[in-house]
């Protein structure tokens, strides 16, 4: 239930609530290819909206015998971040005795070590955007200018909190669970610690 009340919560923001004009100034600068325009931190947030989706197409799909199939949820997730996500552990994530729906193959391939350091890698290059220096007070100008800023940061701790729920959800059992309130990296970082762990 909690779930879908989030879930109604943010669609009810993203309509309703959300701040910013007519033009958005950070999704005309994407759009145009003027990157350097747009805050490092506002830019960060905003490619950390696609390294969530793959750390959740991972989690999800390595424990896909739930009541839904996770996978069209977990590439949904790509393009509506968090939307699609939460409709998925609201009335998808019922525990059934089925069996792995995601072929071996790439079950294994998610589970690889390779992988999940790709993963770690591509966090570490987002974070290494911030290093050009950013400001607090240019974030929070974005937001309140820009509606997708203001979404996109709601999105991205609804995202956050997800992810450490589905890690403490898939494995309970796993050591160091608490390094999945990382933001983006710990989920992954208690896969690589955990790999034989379920």
């Amino acid at each position: 239930m909690i779930f879908l009340i989030v879930w109604l919560l943010l669609i009810g923001y993203a309509v309703f609530l959300a701040p910013g004009g007519e033009t958005d100034p950070i999704l005309s600068s994407i759009f145009s290819g003027d990157l350097g325009a747009i805050d490092p931190l506002v830019l960060a947030v905003f490619n950390a909206l696609g390294l969530f989706p793959l750390v959740f197409l991972t989690l999800l799909l390595l424990n896909d015998r739930q009541k839904w199939p996770a996978w069209p949820f977990a590439l949904l997730s790509f393009g509506i971040g968090a939307f699609s996500l939460l409709l998925y552990f609201a009335f998808g994530n019922r525990h059934t005795d089925r069996k792995l729906r995601t072929p071996d193959w790439l079950a294994r391939f998610l589970a690889f070590r390779f992988w999940l350091v790709v993963l770690m890698v591509f966090w570490l290059i987002n974070g290494l955007t911030l290093l050009q220096g950013f400001s607090l007070a240019a974030y929070r100008e974005a937001f309140f200018a820009s509606s997708l800023v203001s979404v996109m940061t709601v999105d991205w701790f609804v995202l956050w909190g997800l992810s450490v729920y589905a890690t403490y959800h898939f494995y309970p059992h796993a050591k160091l669970k608490a390094l999945a309130w990382i933001p983006i990296i710990g989920p992954v970082l208690v896969l690589f610690l955990n790999k034989k762990t379920k």
